[in-house]
């Protein structure tokens, strides 16, 4: 598992729970990083989840394509 170093300022106020998503967008505005929970149905089809993917199709257009392929591909692999 992956550590990830947070480092906060005093007067930002995050709360991260399980099942949050983060996008990590770098200083030139590329994608750095996606930090999300274990994919499984609850997490695909939850708000967050359509959110993060409304905002990658905007900083990268066709991501929620990628995924889409992504995630099916690993879905078929795990039915036996």
């Amino acid at each position: 598992m992956s550590k990830v170093k947070i480092e906060i300022d005093e007067e930002l106020d995050f709360d991260i729970e399980e099942g949050d998503m983060l996008i990590h967008i770098k200083q030139n505005g590329t994608i750095g990083k996606i930090c999300m929970p274990e994919m499984n149905h609850k997490v695909q089809t939850s708000k967050g989840y359509e959110k993060m993917l409304e905002c990658l199709e905007v900083l990268k257009p066709g991501t929620r394509k990628q995924f889409d392929k992504h995630h099916e591909s690993k879905r078929k692999g795990t039915m036996h």
